[in-house]
């Protein structure tokens, strides 16, 4: 009916429980995923969870595992890190030269600079979920104000992974607030309608995090450190 939301459907919501278990390291990468445990786990038929699965492994989040094993998550590496952001770059610097092109409004301006404001809060606040959740919000924004819809559905195919990348943050608390910092300085450019260092700050916060991170699997990330990651987010399981 019109103005009635949408029911999810059974696959949709089998996705959803299993992405978020991905995301929270409930299911860390490398694990076997068998579609008979889940199954289990989430009160429902083989059908809905083994496609739900195929859209997992098509998102990147799984990988299939051979005959007899089902699925396994899929790591987190170098080349995938590098691969996300290089994409992420193009993506969201073009859509920043676009939006400064066409002029970005007060309240597009203003929109920027809450959801920063409101991920440094929730940093400070302990509020893990909440601040990757702004964080990511900051980011979809700068494309979304971009208004090229091909490169914001491209966009979109790029976030799944980066969710579940960005919890990896929390390994080096510096991470978070580097991350405002360095979205401050990005609206800075802005403010003053400086297009080619507004593009030059964006990109260095992009480059110098695909660093970052690529710095925290060769040195930090163990399995000791996802069931750290895993205790950490169900304990923001309200946020």
């Amino acid at each position: 009916m019109e103005g009635k939301e949408r029911k999810k459907t059974l696959v949709e919501i089998a996705y959803e429980k299993i992405r978020n278990k991905i995301c929270d390291f409930e299911l860390y990468p490398g694990q076997d995923v068998s579609d008979f445990t889940l199954c289990k786990e989430l009160g429902m038929s083989r059908t809905p969870v083994r496609q739900a699965l195929v859209q997992l492994e098509h998102d990147g989040l799984v990988k299939n595992a051979g005959v007899g094993k089902s699925y396994q998550v899929s790591e987190i590496t170098e080349e995938e890190i590098a691969d996300i952001f290089e994409a992420r770059e193009a993506v969201e610097v073009s859509s920043l030269r676009l939006a400064m092109d066409r002029g970005i409004t007060r309240e597009e301006l203003e929109s920027l600079e809450r959801i920063n404001l409101n991920m440094e809060q929730q940093n400070e606040a302990g509020n893990i979920k909440l601040q990757f959740r702004f964080d990511q919000g900051f980011h979809n924004c700068l494309v979304l104000i971009g208004g090229n819809k091909r490169m914001r559905h491209f966009y979109e195919t790029l976030v799944v992974q980066l969710n579940r990348m960005r919890v990896l943050s929390y390994l080096e608390s510096s991470y978070q607030k580097k991350a405002y910092n360095d979205h401050r300085a990005v609206l800075e450019q802005i403010r003053r309608d400086n297009k080619e260092e507004a593009a030059k700050a964006l990109s260095h916060h992009l480059r110098t995090s695909k660093r970052d991170y690529c710095n925290l699997i060769q040195n930090k990330v163990s399995l000791d450190a996802y069931g750290i990651l895993r205790l950490l987010m169900r304990e923001n399981t309200g946020a």
